[in-house]
């Protein structure tokens, strides 16, 4: 049988493990990704490009596939059957038949043995909170980058992004797409207000690098607890009440369970309840003073639990994969 030409689009799987062999394929044009299925997951064992051949562990016993393979990108292979394979290994040397057959089955071993520590690394990444740690990392060099480049221009404070991506990603080994997702992160949780100046390019406005810092430590503290204890989104209209009540010239100290719920429904518009009030002390939105029905709050606490726990759930956002991309 003569060879056959396959066209894939990015995301096409060309044979799944188990599936029956039926010959080889050679890489003409685009990468495609070998991977295996570990614990609902699927984990790429290898990227094969132009010039590479997929397939070879099952060619001489006939077994089913021990991975899978799917197109990376737009891709062009050549399928060369089982019998074409067979038919050219047969004509050459005894000596060069056992030296492949010996090269097939140690692959096989080390694929194998390199899905186990895929798997191992994983775990590792998992229990070391990586995504947390990615940000809390980006975060804290902001910080620091913010301390040495902090520019004021007319009145304005500001810090220019020119660069600054590009010299993170040699310092934390990750990709400048995936460092300008977490940039994106942090723009969209209020994190930093970054828009266009006209002599200095994209900037941080009015930057605050005690608040990448602290935001920092928050975060390290979330690779510990995957976010547990975070205040559910619904109530983010009644935090921000909360804030701007604080934030009034008559506010005091603290104030009684009546006092509360009568201010906070008319700020917010929305119904308050003793039930919402205990909550929000769970949440610790609120301290209870001790033996009185009285609560007291901070407009900068509650503003910086708003803006952090938004900032980790699109943070959070971000996909594995793209996460685990080091800069090459």
């Amino acid at each position: 049988m003569n060879p056959v030409v396959l066209l894939l689009k990015p995301g096409e799987v060309l044979f799944k493990e188990g599936d029956a062999c039926n010959g080889v394929y050679i890489v003409k044009q685009g990468d495609l990704e070998v991977f295996r299925e570990k614990d609902g997951s699927a984990v790429v064992l290898a990227t094969m490009h132009p010039g590479d051949v997929i397939g070879t562990t099952t060619i001489f016993s006939r077994e089913s596939r021990t991975a899978s393979a799917r197109a990376h990108t737009a891709a062009q292979v050549v399928h060369v059957s089982v019998d074409t394979v067979e038919g050219s290994f047969k004509n050459l040397p005894v000596w060069v038949q056992a030296v492949l057959k010996d090269s097939v089955a140690r692959l096989k071993s080390s694929n194998d043995q390199l899905l186990e520590a895929k798997i191992n690394e994983k775990k590792l990444q998992q229990k070391a909170g990586t995504r947390y740690h990615f940000a809390a990392q980006f975060s804290a060099f902001l910080g620091y980058a913010i301390r040495a480049g902090l520019v004021k221009d007319e009145g304005v404070e500001l810090f220019p992004l020119k660069g600054v991506v590009e010299r993170s990603e040699s310092i934390l080994q990750r990709r400048s797409d995936y460092l300008e997702k977490l940039l994106d992160a942090f723009v969209k949780g209020s994190l930093i207000k970054v828009q266009p100046d006209k002599k200095w390019g994209r900037s941080i406005y009015s930057p605050n690098a005690a608040l990448m810092e602290d935001f920092g430590n928050f975060v390290l503290q979330c690779a510990k607890t995957e976010g547990a204890g975070f205040v559910p989104t619904k109530y983010q209209l009644l935090m921000s009440s909360l804030v701007r009540l604080a934030k009034k010239p008559d506010f005091k100290d603290y104030y009684t369970k009546v006092e509360l719920i009568e201010m906070l429904s008319k700020e917010s518009g929305k119904t308050i309840t003793n039930e919402l009030i205990d909550e929000f002390v769970k949440f610790r939105l609120l301290a209870s003073v001790s033996g009185a029905d009285k609560f007291s709050w901070s407009a900068v606490q509650i503003q910086k639990r708003l803006i952090f726990e938004s900032t980790v759930r699109f943070v959070k956002e971000i996909r594995e994969e793209e996460m685990d991309n080091k800069a090459a």
